[in-house]
């Protein structure tokens, strides 16, 4: 993972991903929590948190929260949020997601939310978070996926890196079940979930220049077959959305 690079895109524009309802609410956000709903939960981690918005929920959970993030100014805003929301029962702790800094057998729940298609190793920070969790517990991933046709994937993930560099790859619903099964982690959830993007929006939150935002237009409208269906670019309202696809896969760490 390209810390500096993912530092240097996020770090400038905390302020907008806190204030952002893209990243503050979801469909696939408000799943994920009710089937957490009856767990017992003493400690949480969230890692990669952004703005905090998830960090946040976990609160009403969990006894403990702990709030993760690679970006210092990120965390910042999170923490704001955070304590602007009376939420007492949270730290914040600046890591990197391939080298957790807790104890083996750590938390009952690990969360991470629109994140690891910016990691250079997902299985390997899959297995950072199966270290740090206790047995029995409870994993939540939700983040962007692609398409199975490699065409289709190639170009929405040229898309993503083309407006952020520090975009690594968005991976496939198939390809989330074998990293679980891989590490252990018995999946017991897994949906896609549609979300409508606004370009506007998408664009302003990395302050992106008119000639790039052209090029992501052009890369929208111009795209392979599979891939246009997948994004269905169009005017509703007199503004330009395109839609992407998320993943909540939902697992439990079982004895190996």
């Amino acid at each position: 993972m390209n810390l500096t690079n993912i530092q240097k895109q996020y770090g400038p524009h905390a302020e907008k991903y806190v204030r952002s309802s893209y990243f503050a609410k979801g469909e696939s956000l408000d799943k994920m929590f009710e089937l957490l709903q009856e767990s017992k939960i003493d400690r949480a981690l969230d890692v990669a948190t952004g703005g905090g918005h998830t960090a946040m929920r976990l609160c009403s959970i969990s006894k403990n929260v702990v709030a993760g993030d690679i970006t210092g100014p990120m965390l910042k805003a999170a923490r704001q949020l955070l304590v602007d929301n009376s939420a007492s029962n949270i730290c914040c702790c600046q890591h990197d997601a391939h080298m957790l800094p807790f104890p083996n057998r750590t938390f009952d729940l690990v969360t991470c939310r629109i994140a690891p298609h910016h990691f250079a190793d997902v299985v390997g920070f899959l297995e950072e978070v199966v270290r740090v969790t206790r047995l029995g517990a409870t994993v939540g991933i939700i983040d962007n996926c692609t398409p199975v046709k490699p065409l289709a994937a190639r170009h929405i993930n040229a898309f993503e890196r083309l407006r952020d560099s520090s975009h690594n790859y968005s991976h496939t619903c198939s390809d989330w079940k074998s990293f679980f099964d891989g590490v252990g982690l018995r999946v017991e959830y897994l949906q896609e979930y549609r979300k409508t993007i606004n370009f506007r929006a998408y664009c302003d939150r990395k302050a992106i220049s008119a000639f790039r935002r052209t090029q992501l237009k052009v890369m929208l409208l111009q795209a392979p077959k599979a891939a246009l269906a997948y994004l269905n670019p169009r005017n509703v309202d007199g503004e330009f959305v395109f839609d992407l696809q998320e993943i909540l896969i939902v697992g439990r760490l079982v004895p190996g």
